[in-house]
């Protein structure tokens, strides 16, 4: 897949690795809200995939924090290339 900045809103499970990312939003409810603020995502917040393992986790940067999430929160987070 090939993604430009002109690239629609995707879900960050499906954005590229090594490529800095702006959080738009998520479709998760008010508990997955509080849970990814408690881990520094917000919207309009600019983050990075480090790396990507086998089972889908991800390792992201997010203000100079790397933190791992799951393949389901990820699929959450919806975030364009910038």
């Amino acid at each position: 897949m090939i993604v430009t900045p002109d690239s629609p809103v995707i879900s960050l499970f499906l954005a590229p690795a090594a490529t800095m990312l702006r959080v738009v939003g998520t479709s998760g409810g008010c508990e997955f809200q509080r849970k990814i603020a408690a881990l520094g995502i917000y919207p309009d917040e600019q983050l990075e995939i480090v790396e990507r393992h086998c089972q889908g986790a991800l390792i992201i940067r997010v203000k100079g924090a790397r933190l791992a999430i799951g393949q389901g929160m990820s699929r959450k987070i919806k975030v364009k290339v910038i």
